[in-house]
């Protein structure tokens, strides 16, 4: 009897111990065109993308045949649409390029939209 109260004991000081974070996911990721991310060039292609998330805060992090091209931190949003294919939202920029802003994921009712972390520019310059 004392056995079976500490194993359950125990088994329920690991589970109070784990972290509140989902298990890292992985998902192939297609991107049409060159973007940035984060203030990192990515261009288009299939990618893997893997994300961590703690209650409503993700981390994502783009990867191409085993090599890292970039992560961003953002905020899991929910939506009261399911999206019935993966879709990458972007932002144009002033000079044209594009940065992506939200990864909305086929299946879900919810999208990661990204933290702007890239400190903008300002140039001061004569007429």
């Amino acid at each position: 009897m004392k056995f079976k109260f500490a194993a359950h004991a125990i088994v329920m000081l690991l589970l109070v111990s784990l972290p509140a974070r989902a298990n890292n996911t992985h998902h192939p990721f297609f991107l049409q065109t060159t973007v940035t991310m984060n203030g990192a060039e990515i261009p288009a292609g299939i990618y893997e993308l893997s994300w961590e998330s703690q209650n409503s805060k993700v981390r994502v992090t783009l990867w191409k045949e085993g090599q890292f091209f970039a992560t961003a931190q953002g905020t899991w949003v929910k939506n009261g649409v399911q999206y019935p294919r993966d879709a990458a939202l972007l932002r144009v920029n002033s000079d044209g390029s594009r940065s992506l802003t939200e990864i909305r994921l086929a299946g879900e009712k919810k999208s990661i939209v990204l933290e702007n972390n890239v400190e903008s520019t300002v140039q001061v310059g004569r007429k």
